[in-house]
């Protein structure tokens, strides 16, 4: 079950309200994702909802994500949504990351929190369930008996380093245009930033605000070039990393088709870090808005 979410923007109207200006004026469920009275959990865990609604999921401190599973694997992605751990938020800001979902079915869809702490925030029972009926309690149970024991009872004194966050560009085999995540709120100078080129063949090339679709023009500028085909959507065969060397706004798109009416970029392929979702919307619809513009025949 994949879902849409809804940008800032959109959402400023919902948060402080519990309707939607959809058809028949649906109800909104607000669902708030932190740490309360020392332990991780979303508030409620559980909501129930026709389709038509809309659940707005409110992140605080510090990082979480909204993950898909399944009953029986509660902590274990499913491939279906997930918001990533891109929500950070140390000052416990309420409303600075919503993501909104809309409901689509009646039947039961589970999710769960990855980050992986300490402590493991799914095996301490940070999932949800949308339309769970009353299978809520043993979902909880099935999280923490299969990530329970996750967590170290002593820090460990050697630290790794942290993996490094990875975009994979292209989705469904190439069906849909889009880098996953599409943007990323916080990624200081000396961040590496890893990337899994799938099908067909794409480019992870460096633009601006300004200009989203065209080549920016200044030195050291990233343009990684049409060197990434992978027709066969072979999982990490076309790799590329980019060390991050700035702490302001970067912006970056795939130059396949570009200036056509099938070109990638003006289909909504574009990446950003260090912008604010608010921020990256515009900057995708300033994307959409390059597309040539088709003449019709001339009447006969």
């Amino acid at each position: 079950m994949k879902f849409s979410t809804l940008g800032v923007a959109a959402l400023i109207s919902l948060v402080a309200g519990n309707e939607w200006p959809g058809e028949g004026h649906r109800k909104v469920h607000h669902v708030d994702v932190g740490t309360f009275d020392g332990e991780v959990k979303f508030i409620p865990n559980q909501i129930t909802a026709p389709p038509g609604d809309l659940v707005a999921f409110n992140f605080l401190a510090q990082s979480h994500s909204l993950t898909q599973s399944e009953f029986n694997t509660p902590c274990t992605y499913n491939g279906g949504f997930d918001t990533g751990l891109n929500q950070l938020n140390p000052k416990n800001e309420s409303g600075k990351f919503v993501y909104a979902i809309p409901v689509t079915t009646e039947k039961p869809l589970w999710f769960y929190c990855k980050q992986q702490g300490p402590p493991n925030h799914c095996g301490k029972g940070m999932v949800f369930g949308l339309n769970p009926g009353d299978k809520m309690d043993q979902f909880i149970k099935n999280a923490i008996a299969q990530n329970g024991g996750l967590n170290p009872a002593q820090p460990t004194v050697t630290q790794l380093p942290k993996a490094a966050p990875t975009v994979t560009v292209g989705l469904d085999k190439g069906k849909t245009l889009r880098y996953s995540p599409d943007f990323m709120p916080d990624v200081p100078k000396g961040t590496k930033i890893h990337f899994d080129f799938r099908a067909a063949n794409h480019t992870l090339t460096e633009s601006s605000w300004e200009h989203p679709c065209t080549p920016l023009k200044k030195q050291g500028a990233v343009d990684t070039g049409f060197n990434h085909a992978n027709p066969n959507d072979i999982p990490e065969s076309r790799p590329f990393d980019l060390l991050n060397d700035s702490n302001g706004p970067r912006y970056f798109y795939c130059k396949q088709a570009a200036g056509t009416p099938n070109a990638h970029c003006a289909k909504g392929m574009v990446f950003a870090i260090n912008v604010s979702q608010w921020q990256f919307k515009e900057f995708q619809k300033r994307a959409i808005a390059t597309a040539p513009k088709i003449k019709g025949r001339s009447p006969m």
